[in-house]
């Protein structure tokens, strides 16, 4: 049979799928349901400042905040401002920056602290959340030893700015590389790449959790880019283990997020600071001036 004859049989067959996954994709799309927020956690937010401190992914939070945000009519409840050199910080809102170098967590810590030290001084915020990002914990990272100096610093600026609350935050993930390349090569036990990275986050963020989970103050962004809209939770199973790791819905590139995951991610951001602001740090409603 010819080339063109196998092409002629087969490629129906092939739109078909094509169409039906689309099709899929767009109803997750548009199914995709919003944070259900009360009027008291959305006056108890308004006028709040949360500072928040990342790189690349979190580019993309604040993307899918804002869209968030406009679906759900509230777009004048935050502020989005980026926080540039030079520029003049507002009173509230969600303030955001760049910090630090990605691969280097040590100078992301630093820069955290000189940032509230310097540039927020003078509006010292209601909400305060460093995140790292993906590329700060690769397979040769000691788990332990970043998650105590993550603890100690965040401790120290607490004690610093007793009046912000710190969010703390679990580190994102990237997908598992599913080719079947990939897995002819575990079958015969040659290592592929980002598989012990993406472990090595499994265990940061199970460290993280068992520190900070039972506080109420941790944002858990690897669980929100590994769980489906209605709950179910995403893992691969891999050498020998079970896995969180980014959804492939979530993502055009394997690490970043996309338009879809944007907004999973930033309306559970959004639903967890709404919690937060009227539980407040003890418990109590944080006030509304």
């Amino acid at each position: 049979m010819s080339n063109r004859s196998l092409i002629g049989r087969f490629l129906p067959g092939i739109l078909f799928l094509v169409l039906v996954a689309c099709s899929e994709k767009n109803g997750r799309q548009e199914s995709l349901p919003l944070p259900q927020l009360s009027s008291e956690q959305i006056a108890a937010l308004s006028g709040k400042t949360f500072y928040f401190a990342h790189q690349s992914v979190g580019y993309n939070i604040v993307e899918g905040m804002d869209k968030i945000l406009q679906r759900m009519g509230l777009s004048g409840l935050f502020n989005i401002k980026e926080i540039k050199p030079g520029t003049p910080v507002p009173r509230s809102g969600l303030l955001h920056s760049a910090i630090g170098h990605n691969g280097n967590p040590k100078s992301k810590m630093k820069e955290f602290q000189s940032f509230l030290e310097t540039r927020l001084k003078d509006s010292v915020p209601d909400m305060a959340m460093l995140k790292f990002c993906y590329v700060d914990v690769g397979e040769k990272t000691d788990v332990s030893i970043l998650v105590d100096d993550y603890t100690h610093t965040m401790s120290r600026l607490q004690t610093e700015f007793p009046k912000t609350v710190f969010i703390y935050s679990t580190i994102p993930l990237r997908v598992f590389d599913d080719s079947w390349k990939a897995d002819v090569k575990r079958l015969i036990g040659m290592d592929v790449w980002g598989d012990q990275a993406n472990i090595k986050r499994n265990e940061y963020n199970a460290k993280i959790r068992a520190r900070y989970a039972a506080s109420g103050h941790l944002a858990d962004i690897a669980d929100w880019e590994s769980r489906f809209p209605d709950g179910r939770e995403y893992r691969v199973s891999i050498l020998g283990g079970e896995y969180a790791a980014l959804i492939p819905t979530y993502t055009n590139d394997g690490k970043h997020l996309n338009a879809y995951g944007q907004q999973v991610v930033a309306g559970r951001l959004l639903k967890f600071l709404a919690e937060l602001v009227t539980r407040g740090a003890d418990g109590d409603l944080l006030k509304t001036d």
